[in-house]
């Protein structure tokens, strides 16, 4: 993001969610031809997103944007949550779902690069993720973790 007017989306995104209790997650833009497209991503702390919680940060938003006049193209917006199979990016996040079933992609710099392993998380300590597997505790550096998500499981 490199336009003013798209560091005072983020500001307002910001705005709406804490307005309903919520946090901003995630922004994402894309321009297609003449059009832009934003994806707001909502979260939680404490439960999960609903769409009632969405279609309220998405009526506010979008009025705060026609007040404001901000953006100087045409545009969509969506607004939604991170979903089931959530993104873990964050050291917090390995402890907030602490028990959940997860799956991690090494990244490069070591001869496990690209390699997934899922498993239960045992929250963290210190710098390292720990995944219960079952017989063992798997250890991973966060710095070793290339991409993380939650993985659903049927109840």
């Amino acid at each position: 993001m490199d336009a003013p007017w798209m560091e005072r989306l983020r500001t307002l995104a910001q705005e709406a969610a804490a307005l309903f209790g919520l946090e901003l997650f995630d922004l994402e833009t894309r321009l297609a031809g003449r059009r832009w497209w934003f994806r707001i991503t909502l979260d939680r702390m404490d439960g999960a997103v609903t769409i009632e919680d969405c279609e309220k940060v998405s009526r506010h938003l979008s009025a705060q944007l026609d007040v404001e006049d901000l953006i100087p193209h045409a545009y969509e917006l969506e607004v939604s949550s991170p979903g089931v199979e959530r993104p873990l990016r964050e050291l917090k996040d390995y402890d907030r779902f602490k028990g959940c079933k997860a799956r991690l992609i090494l990244g490069a710099g070591g001869p496990e690069a690209g390699q997934v392993i899922e498993g239960d998380l045992a929250g963290t300590e210190g710098e390292e993720v720990l995944l219960d597997m079952g017989n063992e505790t798997r250890r991973v550096a966060v710095d070793r973790i290339k991409k993380a998500h939650l993985v659903f499981q049927f109840p």
